[in-house]
């Protein structure tokens, strides 16, 4: 199955609240959505309203952690961090979200190989205290565009390996930036794609956009017609494949440029045939 959707409410409906979003993306043909608490948590009893909203118009709820978290840094910073973490998951459980999304850290001063043993470290601890408190939401670990920033597609799999329960998100615009514009054609695609085979994955969440990027890596999102980063070649790799994929548009353009991805899904599958 192929599921896209916005990431956060889309920008044309009125009604400002995820309840009426998520009906609102169902009317545009849209099938999944990324709920962001990058402003602000929702409370309970918002939360049990939008899982059963959700669920009444068959959309995926994915959710995305505050983007501040550092599980590297000092010993304020990470617990800061973990807080928020733990309780987007708490929150992903109440929605029945298919993965709450994080970012990971920096590596500051410290070596590569110790940022690694750090995030490691807590990323267990939060996922062993979810478990005990019940909470089997999956905890997705993003790929990040900026090369100073932990969270190579190589470090993110080098995670996955060492703390159970926890799996990749591949934001392929972040990809494409930190590689300097790497992903240009469907074998660049499909090279993703093979890198996550020991993983044993069944269903990948994908984020993508336009970006611009420089030699440090990406500098900001953009439209998707304003960057280089070729989706209809992500599309072709995906539908050879048959691969289970939820796609979330962190476009600028949010709904809009996740309207023209389901076009374009829907051209290459016709180019395919």
């Amino acid at each position: 199955m192929i599921r896209i959707g916005p990431a956060g409410i889309p920008l044309s409906c009125k009604e400002r609240t995820y309840k009426d979003g998520i009906i609102y993306t169902r009317c545009l043909g849209l099938s999944a959505i990324e709920i962001r608490f990058s402003r602000a948590f929702l409370s309970k009893e918002e939360a049990k309203v939008i899982k059963k909203v959700a669920k009444k118009c068959d959309v995926e709820i994915n959710v995305h952690a505050p983007y501040y978290i550092n599980l590297a840094g000092d010993e304020k910073i990470v617990e800061l961090s973990r807080e928020k973490i733990e309780k987007s998951l708490y929150l992903a459980h109440l929605l029945g979200a298919r993965i709450m999304t994080t970012h990971l850290g920096f590596y500051g001063k410290l070596s590569k190989k110790e940022t690694m043993r750090k995030i490691v470290r807590n990323l267990r601890e939060i996922r062993d205290k979810a478990k005990m408190n019940g909470i089997e939401v999956e905890i997705g670990i993003e790929t990040m565009g900026k090369k100073e920033v932990f969270g190579s597609l190589g470090e993110i799999i080098e995670v996955c390996k060492h703390v159970k329960g926890v799996k990749p998100v591949i934001d392929i615009a972040h990809i494409h930036a930190r590689g300097n514009g790497c992903l240009k054609s469907k074998s660049d695609m499909q090279k993703i794609f093979d890198a996550l085979e020991d993983l044993n994955m069944d269903h990948y969440l994908i984020h993508f956009a336009g970006v611009k990027y420089d030699t440090g890596g990406e500098k900001y999102h953009t439209p998707i017609k304003k960057g280089d980063l070729q989706i209809t070649e992500l599309m072709k790799c995906i539908i050879e494949n048959d691969y289970d994929v939820t796609i979330i548009s962190e476009s600028p353009l949010v709904e809009h440029d996740a309207m023209y991805t389901q076009i374009l899904l829907q051209r290459t599958m016709e180019m395919l045939k």
